[in-house]
């Protein structure tokens, strides 16, 4: 443990010098005020000029908040990895005791608890739909979860990253499930179940129902299994 702390150390530390990644640290703050303020804002506005409201979509909004957060350090780990694959490093951290799944867990593991913590507190200060604690705290789970998924899928897709940034191009596809749970009927918007975030909007949805975050959770699982075993598989 104590060399995974480590080696998660040095990634901060590598994060500290690239702006790009840097960035990504404070956006779901940056993002979560603006939600917090200006889809208000607008909606008082449509109301007021168009009679049309915003009201019955600020859970989509909320479960986007969500579910940005982990994916923003899904990316931040995604380019860490691959430009240490493209310097040759993992290759030493290979024959170090921070080999294999000690060497993800620094690299993904790591942040997405913080990713989670973070969540939370984003959630909890900036949500327009007044979440429960519970809701909350389900959905930064799955949702946590999810940027595991996802930091995997670039990796093991990616050989490099210039084509992790494409790849990361993806991670949209996977608010799919979540945006089309408010557009789609029952039951035909299980067609998108497959989806981490689907359960998230069945959480913003239907409430805490364990079921929801049970099926988000083994959802996670199954995506992480197949794109680790992936990934390990090239390194």
């Amino acid at each position: 443990m104590k060399h995974t702390v480590k080696l998660f150390t040095i990634g901060m530390k590598q994060i500290a010098k690239d702006g790009m990644l840097a960035v990504m640290v404070p956006a779901p703050f940056l993002i979560g005020l603006f939600f917090k303020f200006a889809i208000p804002f607008i909606n008082t506005i449509l109301v007021r000029e168009l009679s049309f409201s915003l009201t019955p979509w600020y859970g989509l909004v909320d479960g986007m908040l969500i579910c940005l957060a982990p994916m923003f350090a899904a990316m931040i780990s995604a380019f860490l990895l691959l430009e240490e694959r493209d310097e040759g490093i993992h290759a030493y951290y290979q024959i170090t005791p921070a080999e294999g799944y000690s060497y993800l867990f620094a690299r993904i593991g790591l942040p997405m608890i913080g990713a989670f913590l973070i969540t939370i507190i984003v959630a909890a200060f900036f949500n327009i739909s007044s979440l429960s604690a519970a809701a909350i705290l389900a959905s930064a789970l799955v949702s946590s979860c999810t940027g595991i998924f996802l930091a995997m899928m670039v990796v093991s897709l990616a050989g490099n990253r210039v084509e992790g940034l494409a790849a990361s191009k993806l991670m949209g596809i996977s608010f799919a499930g979540l945006i089309l749970i408010w557009f789609l009927p029952a039951p035909y918007y299980y067609v998108v179940s497959f989806l981490p975030s689907f359960w998230v909007g069945k959480l913003m949805t239907d409430g805490t129902e364990i079921s929801s975050l049970l099926f988000g959770l083994l959802t996670c699982l199954l995506w992480i299994t197949f794109f680790t075993r992936k990934f390990l598989k090239k390194v």
